[in-house]
């Protein structure tokens, strides 16, 4: 499970992680498949699947519309 950080206000940050990768290995959907599905490019699927960006609210909630799952199940934030 990826972790990468977001400031939610002046010195304040809140962990997020994702399964993207589990979830779409699981169930044999291919990354450039899989972003193609939801309008983003595979470079973009790839980046926040490891955690090199921060999704934004937009593809956090195609991504779960696209698995029919709560992006709560895909997307987690950590205490």
């Amino acid at each position: 499970m990826l972790i990468y950080s977001i400031e939610l206000k002046e010195g304040i940050f809140m962990a997020v992680t994702n399964n993207i990768r589990e979830i779409r290995e699981q169930r044999g959907i291919y990354q450039d498949d899989l972003a193609a599905a939801i309008g983003y490019s595979t470079k973009t699927v790839g980046r926040i699947e490891r955690g090199d960006s921060t999704p934004s609210a937009e593809f956090m909630l195609r991504i779960s519309k696209y698995f029919n799952m709560l992006v709560e199940d895909v997307f987690h934030v950590v205490d």
